[in-house]
């Protein structure tokens, strides 16, 4: 898990996550953690509807075709790494899963989302430099110790070229009015297995159970990094699943969409 990786979190059993944050105040690590724990134990009750043994799972003969494509068509540089999992057990398939479906919606949300907001106020994140650093000893460098806004602004992009960035961050930053989001499902034929259909109804209950979670926390003033000096609440990472009128089309910076589509 990359926080871990990063030294943001320790190995913790008892923990219903199996780690323990190093930092409380962290909207991006607590969000995900309920949201990754949500979509693993979802894909646990799915495969196990199918896959009740690891020997089951070894002779599924098209499951290993997928497998083997990812590793040698999708990766094939990466092909003879050590770290690719055999997909010998039911365990390492829940892994594989859960893995794609966080990446493909819940990762994706939190670093697209909320472009935007942030940087559609262009000195936040212009996309450009025109200029190199200032060198010691110039006039420039002196500049920058004396003015550095005025340094700065002289650097980034022109009008034209800001507002095509911008235009841009606007609409990958906007949800669209028929989004279907993560526990969501457009076409109800999408099984028939009643086994499969309760493991996704309780889903969506554990997200929606989330997105309370979420409220709750951006209400709590000991969390200061919640809502920020600019009192934006931290929404990125809040499902939608409950919203099924199209509450958050548009520039609204919360919503998990049920996949992506770049």
């Amino acid at each position: 898990m990359i926080i871990k990786f990063r030294g943001m979190a320790v190995r913790d059993p008892s923990n219903p996550n199996k780690v323990k944050l190093l930092l409380e105040d962290y909207p991006y690590a607590v969000d995900g953690l309920a949201i990754w724990h949500a979509i693993e134990q979802w894909v646990q009750e799915y495969v196990a509807i199918y896959y009740p043994t690891d020997s089951v799972l070894q002779g599924d003969v098209e499951l290993q075709a997928w497998w083997k494509e990812v590793r040698e068509v999708g990766h094939g540089d990466l092909k003879d790494a050590k770290w690719w999992p055999k997909m010998e057990t039911v365990a390492e398939l829940v892994k594989a899963c859960t893995t794609i479906i966080w990446t493909g919606s819940a990762l994706h949300a939190a670093v697209n989302f909320g472009q935007y907001p942030y940087a559609g106020y262009h000195p936040n994140k212009p996309s450009a430099s025109r200029r190199p650093m200032p060198e010691p000893n110039t006039e420039e460098y002196a500049l920058l110790g004396r003015d550095p806004e005025k340094v700065f602004i002289r650097t980034i992009t022109n009008q034209f070229q800001a507002l095509v960035g911008i235009s841009l961050l606007e609409i990958l930053s906007k949800h669209s009015s028929d989004e279907v989001y993560l526990g969501q499902r457009d076409t109800p034929e999408w099984t028939s297995d009643a086994k499969a259909l309760e493991a996704f109804k309780r889903f969506g209950a554990t997200l929606e159970g989330i997105e309370s979670q979420v409220v709750a926390l951006n209400g709590n003033p000991q969390l200061k990094n919640r809502n920020g000096p600019a009192k934006f609440p931290y929404m990125l990472l809040y499902p939608n699943t409950s919203d099924h009128k199209g509450d958050a089309t548009g520039l609204t910076a919360r919503g998990i969409p049920n996949s992506i589509s770049i």
